[in-house]
């Protein structure tokens, strides 16, 4: 039986085992992300899902870590099929789904955090969010407090990289999406991308097969990658806010009351989200000097300008929306 199958049939038993034991009395919603759980983003939707409890309104949240229902694109299918009931993690796994969104993860792209963040609450970004409901049968609940993810973005890598040159002598981690293979291989900013699942990188930098990989700075110690990658690059490649999905069928089966206080618990987790990784991360940086890693600046401009022209030339290839990018532009 495949892989595939096995999970499907895992969480449909999950779910029938939720509804066996809660039926008299909650209805159970089954939340997955795929990072450590050890880790602040983690912490942070466990705090959710208490939040939801106290609110005593018949709905229990129970939380799935480290990939235990798939991975990124996997779990945003299941929640499209009905088989997983919501899921929280980068924009990128919605893009499949929504033109646009492919923009929202590129690298250097946006100018700062505050462009980004204007992005997100703008009536572009609520074109996304239609066609998430409409095409992936689900909805992104959580975008009125901003989980703002990392707080930002590092290169962990196996040498230092700190030019373009450097980058493209690199075999890259990527996520299973087209859009990083563009972006960060040789269309892109030129390296060779790899695609690896989160959970394979420890030993996929470990053995080589791959040298380096991008992510929010608040994973780097949970999933131990400065041990297997000594050169930590604060390049600030894209900002992220985390989107939290829920099944639109169990949206809608949900009353006024249920729905104030899912929103309002993801809400408070955020804030709660936001604080711990604001500060830390001046600990954080102390840490990984510590444990033996190095930091690492860079001129982000050489970057930005290379994205800039490939940006140009792919909207009128037809990859982005025609006026995408001047949108955007806009908000600056």
């Amino acid at each position: 039986m495949k892989k595939r199958d096995w999970l499907v049939i895992t969480l449909a038993v999950l779910g029938l085992s939720g509804f066996a034991s809660a039926s008299h009395a909650q209805q159970v919603l089954r939340l997955g992300s795929i990072v450590a759980a050890a880790s602040v983003q983690a912490q942070a939707m466990d705090r959710f899902a208490d939040n939801v409890k106290k609110k005593n309104i018949g709905i229990e949240i129970r939380t799935f870590h480290g990939s235990q229902l798939g991975g990124g694109p996997e779990q945003v299918r299941n929640v499209q099929l009905g088989v997983q009931d919501m899921f929280m993690d980068g924009m990128v796994f919605w893009a499949d789904y929504s033109d646009d969104m492919r923009i929202a993860e590129t690298p250097f792209s946006f100018a700062s955090r505050e462009h980004f963040e204007k992005w997100v609450q703008s009536a572009s970004f609520n074109n996304i969010r239609e066609d998430i409901v409409a095409k992936a049968n689900q909805r992104l609940i959580n975008l009125g407090v901003t989980w703002r993810r990392g707080p930002f973005r590092v290169l962990v890598a196996r040498k230092p990289v700190l030019n373009l040159e450097d980058f493209s002598n690199l075999r890259l981690r990527v996520w299973q999406s087209e859009v990083p293979t563009r972006f960060y291989g040789k269309p892109g900013l030129g390296a060779t991308p790899v695609v690896l699942p989160l959970g394979d990188v420890y030993v996929g930098m470990l053995q080589g097969v791959v040298e380096g990989l991008t992510l929010p700075f608040d994973l780097v110690q949970p999933m131990k990658f400065h041990e297997v990658g000594k050169h930590i690059i604060l390049w600030d490649e894209f900002w992220q806010v985390l989107p939290m999905s829920i099944s639109e069928k169990k949206w809608q089966a949900l009353n006024d009351a249920q729905r104030r206080a899912l929103t309002e618990s993801v809400d408070e987790a955020g804030r709660w989200y936001n604080d711990q990784l604001a500060s830390s991360v001046v600990q954080w940086k102390a840490d990984l000097v510590r444990a033996g890693a190095t930091l690492h600046e860079v001129n982000r401009a050489p970057f930005a300008a290379r994205i800039a022209e490939r940006n140009r030339q792919w909207q009128k290839e037809g990859y982005w929306r025609p006026g995408l990018i001047d949108e955007i532009e806009k908000l600056r």
